[in-house]
């Protein structure tokens, strides 16, 4: 590969940014209503789950529609280039998936240990859930951040 020659995205990779990104900011936008009623609200009365089911759906449904702009963009970008939008996930997609989804296990695995902690001492449902959503969150910006570096740095 010649110095000037672009470095291209896989498929796989564009799917983890695209992942990152929403998710990112959908849970930013919950944490950004929620902190403000959490300071003049008691916990007792927040209503969270609304907001928070909404929150987890908008990153979801965000995840697939920025996938789907992200691949039509390359489509068009590279219009005679088959081999780099190729449908086909090879072995060190693979190895990366393996590695990233290894990290986030561990990370999801811990938080869930914090999460049944608070539900054995007794904790509100609503820092139980924050707990789970949270525990979520990080698992899975550990995982991205995990595969992207294996992406750009190797393995």
């Amino acid at each position: 590969m010649a110095e000037d020659e672009p470095l291209y995205t896989t498929r796989e990779e564009r799917q983890v940014w695209s992942g990152l990104v929403t998710m990112a900011a959908s849970a930013l936008l919950y944490y950004a209503w929620l902190v403000p009623v959490l300071v003049r609200t008691p916990v007792a009365e927040i209503s969270w789950v609304p907001p928070m089911f909404w929150s987890m759906l908008a990153g979801m449904v965000g995840t697939i529609v920025v996938a789907i702009v992200l691949e039509i963009v390359v489509a068009v970008r590279r219009p005679g280039d088959e081999e780099q939008g190729a449908i086909a996930v090879d072995v060190r997609d693979r190895e990366i998936g393996r590695s990233g989804s290894r990290f986030a296990t561990a990370v999801l695995g811990t938080g869930l240990g914090a999460v049944v902690i608070l539900a054995a001492i007794g904790a509100d449902h609503f820092w139980i859930g924050n707990a789970a959503f949270l525990c979520g969150l990080l698992a899975t910006v550990a995982e991205a951040i995990t595969k992207l570096r294996l992406y750009r740095r190797g393995f």
